[in-house]
């Protein structure tokens, strides 16, 4: 019974070893073009580029080297609240007969100090494909989100420090249904 499971190990082995070589036949070799080279990627995927980021004039970070992720346990939060946050952009907003749906996503940097700055961009469908929003709509909501002052720094190894954050505003049919954080 023993020599028989063996055996069968045996087979079983030969057959994905057979089958991985298939697989990577199949697939081709990796090549040394799909390959990155060395130095490609300068940043991590949530660096905000200082000389493309709107209202970075005057704007400081305090260590442009150690810029931390919204998500870190003890992270910026806008000083009022989240519930703040909502009533202030809401009260200011006005939908304008915007037929917009989509998700427009501002990110920005709060440094230190609890200022916001580096802001950018980014437009989306509700299916998150690219898309290109009424340019008034784009330009107030960037304008409140801009007002939005006197946020909290991420506190982090008893200091507190620079880091990204984002607002997304969800909208359908021109009219704000949520916003992200």
């Amino acid at each position: 019974m023993i020599k028989a499971l063996k055996i069968i190990g045996i087979i079983i082995g030969i057959l994905i070893a057979a089958y991985a070589l298939l697989i990577l036949n199949f697939n081709g070799p990796i090549k040394p073009k799909h390959i990155p080279k060395k130095g490609v990627f300068e940043h991590s995927a949530h660096y905000i580029d200082p000389e493309k980021a709107l209202l970075n004039e005057g704007f400081e970070v305090c260590d442009e080297n150690f810029i931390l992720q919204y998500y870190n346990p003890e992270r910026a939060t806008y000083s009022k609240g989240k519930n703040g946050l909502r009533n202030f952009v809401l009260s200011n907003y006005k939908s304008n007969n915007y037929t917009d749906s989509g998700y427009l996503n501002i990110r920005f940097i709060i440094n230190c100090k609890g200022e916001a700055g580096r802001y950018i961009i980014h437009e989306n469908n509700l299916d998150l494909e690219p898309q290109i929003f009424n340019k008034d709509l784009v330009a107030q909501l960037f304008k409140i989100t801009t007002q939005l002052k006197n946020w909290n720094p991420n506190f982090f190894h008893n200091e507190h420090r620079d880091s990204y954050m984002y607002i997304s505003y969800r909208i359908e049919n021109g009219e704000i249904t949520e916003i992200i954080p």
